[in-house]
């Protein structure tokens, strides 16, 4: 699942746009950071799991601690799988481009 997928199916709940706007652009925006090496593994993982859990506790306050807990985990799994992978595309083809023309 790429990665705009899974952020659209994390906020379809959320009916404001604007609070749509700036969850999607803060995961974004960490992809972003993580890209660059600005940021590791286990603090994206925190950072993915802090904002899922914000949009959980807005969307569906009726979840019971463990079905959150599960839903944060399998959200951020899947983002991080998504992110990463974008993040090996980005870097190999970049790595593989033919050098400017002189």
């Amino acid at each position: 699942m790429s990665l705009q997928a899974i952020v659209l199916s994390l906020i379809s709940d959320i009916d404001d746009p604007a609070v749509r706007t700036d969850v999607a652009s803060t995961i974004f925006f960490l992809r972003d950071v993580y890209m660059s090496g600005g940021i590791k593994d286990e603090d994206l993982r925190l950072e993915l799991a802090n904002i899922v859990s914000t949009v959980l506790d807005a969307t569906h306050p009726e979840l019971l601690p463990d079905e959150k807990q599960k839903k944060v985990e399998t959200f951020v799994n899947q983002l991080m799988r998504a992110i990463k992978m974008s993040t090996l595309k980005t870097r190999l083809m970049g790595r593989y481009r033919p050098p400017p023309p002189v």
